[in-house]
């Protein structure tokens, strides 16, 4: 055994910087060790799961021209390319099994803690003439900050988050390459260095627009290094940065967020969102909510996916005031320690420019994000790294340095450990949400979606009536408790539950009369209720909105079309939706249904082949097909290959396949 000691430590010292790096990436999978069956959570839905744009690589080159195509909700515009491409490459390895979409998530969770682990190694040996060990030592212990630490865990088990894991990678080794560029040795090097530094900034952006900040991190750097003219280093970056917000005023009418029309949008906002708080209103409270974060960082308890947070009218709050002195003594640190201490300035720097975009004077929906933390806390990762090595530097403190490391890694695991068996079930993640914060009426909310989905209806109508007993206005659970009333109704036929749920629905257009969910879901409540020219009107003026709506409508016209027994009007509709090629699935299952109904099951297999083609991951078709034909080899075929990419039948379902009971 001790030869063998004496041996790992000989390889160490031997390439101290490969084991390094091999132990930030077995410890980034080790955090999440637990998590590799996490499923989907809240956004994801929209966001991933019902996107039909995320199950064909050939809508790639649309994602960076059309940011409609970031949600299968309408009105849900991003541009966000290079994560919505990230999905389409998840989604044609392996379906929506979650197995691949958590070790993505892991995977650049590892690739950001070794862009930490270099770029502070890079940057000590800059700012100090230090051995390379030592400088390795200290990127290491910033490197586990990031890997182990529970408050990201919310980036990194959220799999509409992987956009902050990919920003954050990019915008580190953006920074990477630049400093080693500038230290090469041949002017080709240089530009090879500066060039792909530049691209890795632009993917970064690509991914969120967070990476903005990566020219005031640069110039960050190059002010403390001293020695040259800042401007000329983050020249290049900071127009990358404006062609980037040029592209993004083209495509989404803003670059940023239009102050004018943010204002005239206050008075007629629905409380609780983003567009109800004036701008100094949300500045006021984002200085109590920084207080907040690193309350979090120094004490990872109570994390949670949502939490109240009261908004603050006036700047005289005792909160408010902490806040903001908070960010002076931040500030005057920074300044008092550039010479002495250059990377924990930096780091403090890094945190408060990090966190500016989404905790200032933009007033985003929801006030304070566990998610938000993961780019600001790679500064504070830099100072607890610089100062762990100025306690090693001799005495008592280094040997207590020593051994407060690794139980410092140590409890830190075993906190993520703990916090990721609340993301292995959506159910759980908000039961454990209003726990930690009982007046987040977002959590009540979620809570009762996750109790409907579940079967719990009782449950989910208690949740959503708790969610309007704390905000009144609520369109979340005004919707949600008329499409809960409509699904209830629609499969009783009790028409009590159905005029409950168009109760619920049209107050949901109170509160946001713009609202096409709720236009929606008011229109086949119309139908369930028998109001059937009525219901086809209201998805007529739908339908006349825009192109995507008028694909979308083409569904449940042909529905309407069916139970009237017009199987060639049904018919026209999905062709016309086949021809929009968005959903080229659903159009063809619906196809099939009609062939089917006309007696022709051949030409119902086909057709249910034929969306197998157009999307070969899709668990739909071969679901489709296992229930055509049940009993025979084929069902059995099928209802495997459905299973493989995702579909979880029931058992008495299951029973009805296999042994042949005919839907």
């Amino acid at each position: 055994m001790s030869g063998l000691c004496a041996w790992l430590r000989a390889e160490v010292r031997r390439a101290p910087l490969l084991y390094a790096v091999l132990l930030v990436i077995a410890v980034s999978f080790a955090a999440y060790g637990n998590s590799l069956q996490g499923g989907f959570h809240y956004d994801d839905s929209h966001h991933i799961v019902r996107n039909p744009f995320v199950r064909d690589l050939a809508y790639v080159p649309q994602f960076f021209t059309d940011p409609d195509l970031f949600s299968a909700l309408p009105g849900h515009r991003m541009y966000r390319p290079v994560v919505m491409t990230s999905y389409a490459l998840n989604y044609s390895w392996g379906g929506y099994r979650p197995l691949f979409w958590r070790l993505t998530a892991l995977a650049l969770h590892a690739f950001g803690a070794v862009g930490v682990l270099l770029t502070f190694r890079l940057l000590i040996r800059t700012f100090h003439n230090i051995p390379s060990g030592t400088a390795t030592g200290a990127g290491l212990v910033a490197a586990l900050f990031l890997a182990l630490h529970p408050v990201f865990s919310e980036t990194v088990n959220y799999a509409s988050a992987r956009s902050g894991l990919l920003a954050t990678g990019f915008v580190l080794w953006a920074l990477y390459l630049h400093l080693r560029a500038e230290q090469a040795s041949r002017p080709w090097l240089r530009v090879a260095g500066w060039t792909l530094s530049l691209l890795c900034f632009l993917t970064a952006l690509g991914s969120k627009e967070i990476a903005i900040v990566y020219p005031a991190l640069l110039l960050a750097v190059v002010c403390l290094r001293g020695g040259g003219a800042a401007w000329r280093a983050v020249l290049p970056a900071a127009c990358v940065a404006l062609l980037y917000l040029g592209a993004r005023h083209l495509l989404l009418n803003n670059a940023v967020i239009d102050f004018t029309a943010h204002a005239r949008s206050v008075q007629h906002a629905e409380p609780g969102s983003g567009a109800s708080r004036p701008v100094l209103f949300n500045l006021y409270t984002q200085a109590r909510v920084l207080l907040m974060y690193l309350g979090l960082f120094a004490v990872p308890m109570g994390l949670t996916v949502d939490r109240y947070v009261r908004v603050s009218e006036t700047p005289f709050e005792p909160g408010v005031l902490l806040g903001a002195a908070t960010v002076c003594v931040m500030l005057v640190m920074a300044w008092r320690l550039r010479k002495t201490r250059p990377l924990t300035s930096l780091g403090l720097v890094w945190f408060l420019v990090a966190l500016a975009p989404t905790s200032s004077i933009i007033p985003l929906n929801v006030i304070m994000n566990e998610h938000r933390l993961y780019l600001p806390g790679v500064g504070l990762a830099f100072v607890v790294a610089d100062t762990w090595g100025h306690l090693r530097v001799g005495g008592v403190a280094a040997r207590w340095a020593r051994f407060a490391l690794p139980a410092a890694a140590c409890l830190l695991l075993a906190s993520t450990w703990v916090r990721n068996t609340d993301w292995r079930d959506s159910q759980r993640l908000w039961a454990a949400a209003v726990e930690v914060s009982p007046r987040s009426h977002v959590a009540w909310n979620s809570l009762g979606v996750e109790r409907r989905d579940g079967g719990d209806f009782e449950g989910a109508a208690e949740a959503f009536h708790k969610c309007l007993a704390l905000q009144p206005y609520s369109w979340n659970a005004t919707f949600n408790l008329g499409t809960l009333h409509l699904w209830r109704g629609r499969e009783s036929g009790d028409q009590a539950l159905l005029a409950e749920a168009r109760k619920w629905l049209a107050r949901s257009l109170e509160v946001r009369p713009d609202a096409t969910r709720s236009r929606w879901f008011l229109a086949e409540t119309l139908w369930a209720q028998g109001h059937k020219e009525e219901s086809r009107a209201a998805f007529g003026r739908l339908a006349c909105e825009s192109s995507r709506l008028f694909e979308m409508t083409r569904f449940p016209l042909a529905r309407m079309e069916i139970d009237r027994g017009r199987l060639d009007g049904a018919e026209a509709y999905y062709r016309e939706a086949l021809h929009a090629r968005n959903d080229p699935v659903a159009a063809h299952l619906g196809l099939a249904e009609v062939a089917r109904l006309r007696g022709d099951r051949g030409g119902a297999r086909q057709r249910a082949l034929d969306a197998a083609l157009a999307r070969p991951h899709s668990p739909e078709p071969h679901t489709y097909l296992a229930r055509l034909e049940p009993g025979t080899p084929r069902a059995v075929r099928h209802l495997f290959e459905a299973e493989r990419r995702g579909f979880m039948p029931s058992p008495e379902e299951r029973a009805r396949i296999l042994h042949g009971v005919a839907e």
